[in-house]
């Protein structure tokens, strides 16, 4: 292999590791453990942690009709099966304890960094700036998305794996592509990292960057050896947007024409590299104007300056630069939101792999400035002080993350126009019973745009206020808003039944559960409807329904009992009274059903047994 130049190295040779450079890693994983300590006190927000976790039905039990159902099938139109399986794990084992989630995310990330700075070292950087660039990436605040937002587990799952595959890529360089099993290893990290998150479909071209770094002539053979790791790209690619199609995420979330959404792309790009070195104004959500804003129409000369930049680096052969913006660039490019998937055209989260290139063109310039010696004093001065602020920052970010109330409360701070925000956090608040401050809210989201889904959730708090004219007039508000939001016609049903209308209700749920097949509430719904006009053979169906989806529920694993006992399936009935039991056993009502499905199989005894257990816990006295 030829000698490369300006900094840029071959073969890499053995690293000596004494004294305390064997120590940087682990002191870059310490300080970024400390600097997101404050997270692990967070809660779940009500922004993807419910479809993810809270209420995803595959999380309901942990065996392998579940797990079939994870890798079978996607969330809100996002491929992550292994993201979601180590959710089921966590929740199986601790249950939804958002501390542990925490830490995990947290743990991930500090693996992370660890193979940032392994990966800055194979790639030519000595001991201290391999642990500068670590630091960076462990500590930047563009990072709090991906650590303190449980649903990015994503992120930091993907990213540990891709990681990994790209220091084993480059080991195996390192061993003049003579280790098979390295490839073999690549792949399967690579697969892991795909199946995490489909942004690890760029692995290939920063496979390319690290080749062009390490001055591997820039053939079509060198592209061609890499056939499997593009396949698997196309593959999962398609996969990707085939679901987001499918789920309807790729529609145009604005009335922009193409150019409109080429400069919201090219001004993306150009705000996430002015934010790595500032960055300033972070928002777990960056709305979408209603037009789009007259500065965007700058971002053409960012991109100008940075392809100037990069044509001259380029013919100059000053390739550290050259990768950092190739690396960057290749990794950001499919998340600009040119074709609007999404509820904001900017994303802190998205930036997790793509900074690593700008990690390295920025320890690249050190680098160059420390060898002056009249100016190494000051930069190094402007690099600990840089670090210090970043750390601050990052700590005081995370405290945003702490619940959806502090979450959308921040992005109120920077968009009062925006219906989005309102809306969630309304449904804190009413999560929280705290209606009077939920329903100035959902007021003001519907004052600045009418949705079927603020509507939906208006007419829930007005639901569990007893309201129920004003809840029957939003649901019915928000079908003719979207006729095809079946949740809205399983909320109207309820109110329909509350008034005695059974009817009406049952049309409503029947409509429902046509539209939305999954929803557990409409079975759960429509079983009381038969209930109460005693089709109990029906209301057996639906309570059997909405146990596929909340299978440990033991209030409607009794309600079943109290109907098979009604229809004569004591042996039926026996075993869901066991069943609710042991699952809430304080609850005198369970026993004291059980006692007329076992006086229906004749087991008097057992039956007078279970009557005084009722008695004792206050019922039948």
């Amino acid at each position: 292999m030829a000698k490369s130049k300006k900094g840029t190295r071959g073969k890499q040779p053995t690293v000596a590791r004494n004294g305390i450079e064997k120590w940087l890693p682990w002191i870059a994983v310490a300080i970024t453990m400390v600097v997101f300590f404050n997270s692990l006190g967070n809660d779940f927000v009500n922004w993807d942690d419910d479809v993810n976790i809270l209420e995803n039905p595959n999380l309901t039990a942990f065996n392998w009709a579940a797990i079939k159902g994870i890798f079978t099938s996607d969330v809100i139109g996002n491929y992550n099966p292994l993201t979601i399986l180590t959710f089921a794990i966590e929740k199986h084992l601790f249950g939804l304890n958002p501390t542990v989630f925490h830490v995990n995310n947290l743990i991930l990330h500090m693996i992370c960094v660890f193979l940032v700075y392994r990966i800055l070292e194979g790639l030519g950087m000595n001991a201290m700036l391999a642990f500068i660039g670590a630091l960076i990436f462990g500590i930047h605040p563009m990072r709090v998305e991906s650590v303190a937002w449980i649903t990015e587990r994503k992120d930091v799952l993907f990213g540990a794996f891709y990681l990994g595959a790209l220091l084993t890529y480059i080991r195996y360089l390192d061993k003049d592509r003579k280790a098979p099993k390295l490839v073999l290893l690549i792949l399967v990290l690579f697969a892991l990292s795909l199946l995490s998150k489909i942004q690890a479909v760029t692995l290939p071209l920063s496979m390319l960057c690290v080749d062009y770094l390490r001055r591997r002539p820039l053939k079509l053979g060198l592209v061609l050896e890499k056939w499997p790791y593009f396949l698997l790209s196309l593959a999962v690619g398609l996969l990707g947007v085939y679901m987001l199609s499918a789920n309807e995420s790729l529609e145009d979330a604005t009335n922009y024409s193409l150019i409109e959404r080429l400069m919201v792309g090219m001004y993306s790009y150009s705000l996430y590299l002015v934010k790595f070195l500032v960055p300033y104004r972070m928002s777990p959500l960056y709305p979408y104007e209603a037009e789009i804003p007259g500065y965007f129409y700058a971002s053409p000369i960012g991109i100008l300056i940075v392809g100037y930049l990069f044509y001259r680096w380029w013919k100059q052969d000053r390739r550290a630069y050259v990768f950092g913006i190739a690396f960057f660039t290749f990794n950001v490019m499919f998340l600009l939101q040119i074709l609007a998937a999404g509820q904001g055209y900017l994303a802190d989260r998205f930036t997790y792999i793509p900074y690593l290139g700008l990690i390295f063109m920025l320890l690249s310039f050190i680098r160059e400035w420390m060898g002056q010696p009249r100016y190494a004093g000051a930069v190094k001065g402007v690099v600990w002080s840089w670090l210090a602020v970043l750390a601050i920052l990052t700590f005081q970010q995370n405290k945003v993350w702490a619940n959806g109330g502090t979450l959308w409360t921040h992005v109120l701070k920077y968009y009062t126009n925006v219906n989005t925000p309102y809306n969630n956090r309304a449904r804190y608040f009413r999560e929280l019973k705290d209606y009077d401050r939920a329903i100035v809210d959902y007021n003001r989201s519907l004052e600045l745009k009418e949705k079927a889904n603020t509507y939906n959730s208006r007419g829930k708090l007005f639901f569990d206020q007893g309201k129920v004219k004003e809840a029957l007039a939003d649901y019915s508000r928000g079908i003719e808003l979207d006729p095809e939001l079946g949740e809205l016609y399983i909320n109207r049903a309820a109110v329909h039944g509350m008034m005695g209308n059974l009817q009406a209700a049952l049309a409503d749920v029947n409509k429902g559960l046509e539209l939305d097949p999954d929803n557990a509430n409409g079975y759960l719904n429509r079983s009381l409807i038969y209930i109460s006009t005693q089709d109990f053979p029906k209301a057996e169906q639906d309570h059997t329904e909405y146990l596929k989806y909340k299978p440990n529920d033991p209030d409607i694993i009794y309600e079943r009992g109290v109907v098979r006992t009604n229809l004569g399936k004591y042996e039926l009935a026996l075993e869901d009274f066991n069943t609710a039991i042991r699952l809430k056993n304080t609850e005198g009502l369970y026993y004291q059903q059980r006692a007329r499905a076992l006086e229906g199989l004749g087991r008097s005894a057992e039956a007078q047994q279970d009557l005084q257990q009722a008695r004792n816990m206050g019922v039948g006295r």
